[in-house]
């Protein structure tokens, strides 16, 4: 699956996500891959560590709300950034989607910063970030996230 998902194009990527369901079952530890063409998947890393969250690794589903970003650091996973996540219209498409959001009391860039969710497979969820800033918020940047445990 990643090798299909790492040949596609950036809106190859967006036109498979808009015929996924929004996930489902999202209750437990999800490791997160970067796919896409090189460019995408070469500048995400150093994107996310710039905006102050280096070596992120992935995302933990507590409960049918609240979820957590998941930042390798040594041998450890470090819990961190804690969000709250609901079925919504997704900003892509209009279609249902899972959404996080951070809230506005969390630090910047993160207040501004939505991830959505569909699901690819049991085992797989199709994810896009977007910033919600001027010129920012329609464009969305593909991840995978793997169930783990």
């Amino acid at each position: 699956m990643m090798q299909t998902l790492h040949s596609l194009s950036l809106s190859q990527l967006l036109v498979r996500y808009r015929q996924l369901p929004a996930a489902e079952h999202l209750i437990g530890r999800w490791r997160a891959e970067f796919i896409g063409p090189w460019w995408l998947r070469g500048s995400a890393g150093p994107s996310i560590a710039l905006s102050g969250m280096p070596g992120w690794y992935g995302k933990r589903f507590v409960d049918a709300q609240a979820a957590v970003n998941l930042r390798r650091r040594g041998g450890q996973l470090l819990e961190l950034l804690p969000m709250r996540y609901s079925a919504q219209p997704s900003w892509l498409d209009g279609q249902p989607c899972v959404a996080l959001d951070y809230g506005q009391a969390t630090r910047r860039p993160w207040r501004w910063v939505r991830d959505e969710l569909r699901q690819l497979d049991p085992q797989h969820c199709l994810c896009l970030t977007f910033v919600d800033l001027p010129g920012l918020r329609r464009l969305g940047f593909p991840f995978l996230l793997v169930r783990e445990a």
